[in-house]
């Protein structure tokens, strides 16, 4: 059986093309199956040169899942801790990431709940996350779990993290969310467990080179993403109601209704009053 888990979603891009895969086929890992799943929209042939090499760094313990339904991360995420009972850690990666030893170290010795590297962006070299307390964390350090948020890709999951939330009848991610917002649930639902009384130690021990989605300035990819962030501040400030996410929203929907952009209103009120994606509801 496999100690750690590495569970890499891919979407649009060739084995080749991922900068995810291409690093991290630079190390060598024992005890470690890699699971590749690609969320379309066209299926991926494990063959060839490349594919042989990635075998090699991981003693052929490769598997490529073909999904060409986009489904929700969220659904992929859940999906694998309920798959491998008997994993020690779990490590969740999208296909931009730039590996470093520093990262490949945290994988084979962390043991705290959830570690968290740095976020470097490939843009402009600054750090983004993980932040706590509102402040980007910059050094290794113990991070406060009732503080604290980071992004999805470089999350080390540790066996004892999901016990926790079974504990508390809690999958880790909200299946609610389909895209923005899946990676911020896993830590609200951090401070839910922690508020009633749940032990989560949480460090930053490594850094990655991630390329950051708001800091890509491409016009289509923007739009999209746009409407994706409105569909996620909705689904937020019903499930996880705090003033400052009731103020997002409301100025959210006052922002796309002054650009007449009445698409997005109405897929907001619909979010807020469903409480969950419409990629989700129909799954």
């Amino acid at each position: 059986m496999w100690s750690n888990i590495i569970l890499v979603v891919m979407y649009n891009k060739t084995l080749q093309e991922s900068t995810t895969l291409n690093t991290i086929s630079c190390y060598k890992f024992t005890d470690t199956k890699i699971v590749i799943h690609n969320n379309g929209p066209r299926e991926i042939i494990y063959e060839g040169e490349f594919s042989a090499k990635l075998g090699q760094c991981f003693d052929n313990q490769v598997e490529l899942i073909n999904c060409l339904d986009n489904l929700p991360l969220s659904y992929i995420y859940n999906e694998v801790f309920s798959k491998y009972q008997n994993v020690e850690r779990f490590i969740i990666l999208d296909d931009d990431t730039e590996i470093s030893e520093s990262f490949v170290d945290a994988i084979k010795n962390s043991r705290v709940d959830l570690e968290l590297p740095k976020i470097i962006s490939s843009g402009d070299n600054k750090i983004y996350y993980p932040v706590c307390k509102n402040k980007v964390v910059t050094t290794d350090a113990d991070l406060n779990p009732a503080s604290t948020l980071s992004i999805g890709s470089g999350l080390i999951i540790n066996r004892t993290l999901v016990e926790k939330f079974k504990k508390h009848n809690l999958k880790l991610f909200d299946e609610h969310y389909a895209l923005y917002g899946v990676d911020f649930s896993l830590f609200r639902r951090i401070y839910k467990i922690v508020g009633k009384g749940e032990n989560v130690k949480i460090r930053s021990s490594s850094f990655l080179m991630h390329s950051l989605s708001r800091l890509d300035q491409n016009e289509h990819k923007n739009n999209f993403r746009t409407s994706e962030r409105a569909l996620d501040i909705a689904i937020s400030a019903r499930r996880y109601p705090t003033l400052y996410l009731y103020y997002k929203f409301l100025t959210g929907i006052s922002s796309e209704f002054m650009k007449m952009n009445w698409g997005n209103v109405y897929n907001m009120i619909k979010a807020y009053l469903l409480g969950v994606h419409p990629r989700c509801s129909k799954n």
